[in-house]
C-alpha cells in the first residue's frame, strides 16, 4: 500500500527520443505519445531505469527500492508514473520562445498531483496553493511575447497568431507555485517562468505537440567510401528542449519479510510502515537539494545518449519529516 508521495518534475535539456520503435509514417522513429490524447509521455519504465543506473547505492538497496533485476521475489518498493507533458516549448516572434500549458493539461495536473493528497497529507499544503483552474490565452503581466495588434496584445507562436489577455489570476498564480515549488531561487529558468508562460486553447496545443517537435534526418556513413550507404538515411523525432513534464513518485513499505534481509537494511527499515515508506523516497531524492550527490540533478533519459541526446534535469517536490 502507498504511503508516500512526491511529484518528480523533469525538464529536457537537450533533445529527448524515447522511442515507440520502428513505424511505417513520415516519420520513422516517433516518440512515445498516449494513445488518446497524442500527448508525448515517457514510459514509467523508462524513467525507473535510467534512477536506477544513477543512484550511488549498495545493491541490496536498489534491489528493495526499484525490484531485482533477475527473478520475482518481490516488486520494488518505489513507485513511478509515466512522465507527463506540462509545459511545451515553441518558438515566439517576441521573447525567442514560449512555454505552453492548456487549461486540460493544468486541469490533469491538479487532478495528479491530488491524488497524492489521498495518503500523504504533508504535501496537501503544497498542492493548496495551485489554482483552481487556468484561462485559454493569457500572459502573466510580465509578458516578453506580446504584439500589440490594434491596440491589443496579440502573441505570435510558431504560425500562429491569437490575441491574450495579461494578468489573469490563474496564469499569476501557476507562475508563481511554478518558482516557488520548481524553479527555486537559485535555478536560472526561475525568472523566466513569467516571462514565457502562456496559456494556449486545448486545440491549439495538441495542433504544437503534434506538429512542432524536432526531427532530424540521420545517415550513416561507408567508411570504406566515406560516402552515405544505401538504405540508411531516416527520421527520428525528438522533444525540443525546455520540454518540462512531471511524474508522481510514491512509494510503499519494503515488500520483503525475511528478518534477517530487513536487519541488513537499516537506512529503510522502521517498525512504523508511514515511516518506512518515507525512508524509500528518502534514500532515492530526500537529500537533492542538500547538495549530496544520493541522486545526481542531471541523467539521461532515451536514446542517443552517445552523441548528447536525452539529457534531463531533476526538481522535487518534498515534503519528509
Amino acid at each position: 500500500m502507498i504511503r508516500k508521495g512526491t511529484v518528480l518534475f523533469v525538464t529536457v535539456e537537450t533533445p529527448l527520443h524515447a522511442g515507440t520503435g520502428a513505424e511505417l509514417g513520415i516519420v520513422d522513429l516517433p516518440i512515445q505519445r498516449e494513445r488518446h490524447t497524442g500527448w508525448p509521455k515517457v514510459e514509467a519504465s523508462g524513467l525507473k531505469g535510467a534512477l536506477r543506473e544513477e543512484v550511488n547505492l549498495p545493491d541490496e538497496l536498489k534491489d528493495v527500492i526499484f525490484g531485482p533485476e533477475k527473478g520475482d521475489l518481490h516488486s520494488g518498493a518505489l513507485v513511478l508514473t509515466d512522465l507527463r507533458i506540462l509545459l511545451f516549448p515553441v518558438k515566439s516572434v517576441k521573447g525567442t520562445f514560449a512555454w505552453i500549458v492548456s487549461p486540460e493539461v493544468f486541469k490533469r495536473f491538479r487532478r495528479d498531483f491530488r491524488a497524492l493528497t489521498a495518503f500523504d497529507k504533508n504535501i496537501e499544503s503544497v498542492f493548496n496553493t495551485l489554482p483552481q483552474s487556468l484561462e485559454e490565452n493569457t500572459v502573466h503581466n510580465e509578458s516578453e511575447l506580446t504584439v500589440d495588434i490594434n491596440g491589443k496584445p496579440h502573441a505570435l507562436l510558431e504560425e500562429y497568431s491569437f490575441e491574450v489577455t495579461k494578468g489573469s489570476k490563474g496564469i499569476g498564480e501557476f507562475s508563481k507555485w511554478l518558482q516557488e515549488q520548481v524553479f527555486k531561487q537559485n535555478d536560472l529558468r526561475h525568472q523566466d517562468i513569467p516571462k514565457r508562460l502562456c496559456v494556449v486553447s486545448d486545440d491549439m496545443f495538441n495542433d504544437f505537440v503534434t506538429m512542432f517537435t524536432e526531427i532530424t534526418t540521420r545517415t550513416r556513413i561507408d567508411p570504406k567510401t566515406g560516402t552515405v550507404q544505401t538504405g540508411t538515411l531516416w527520421n527520428e523525432e525528438y522533444l525540443p528542449t525546455e520540454t518540462i513534464m512531471y511524474s508522481l513518485m510514491m512509494s510503499t513499505p519494503l515488500l520483503i519479510k525475511n528478518k534477517k534481509e530487513r536487519s541488513e537494511l537499516s537506512k529503510i527499515v522502521n517498525d512504523d510502515p508511514q515511516k518506512e515508506s518515507e525512508n524509500v523516497l528518502k534514500v532515492v531524492i530526500g537529500q537533492l537539494d542538500k547538495g549530496e550527490q544520493v541522486l545526481p540533478r542531471y541523467l539521461f533519459l532515451g536514446g542517443n545518449e552517445t552523441i548528447g541526446k536525452g539529457l534531463v534535469s531533476l526538481k522535487v517536490i518534498w515534503q519528509g519529516g
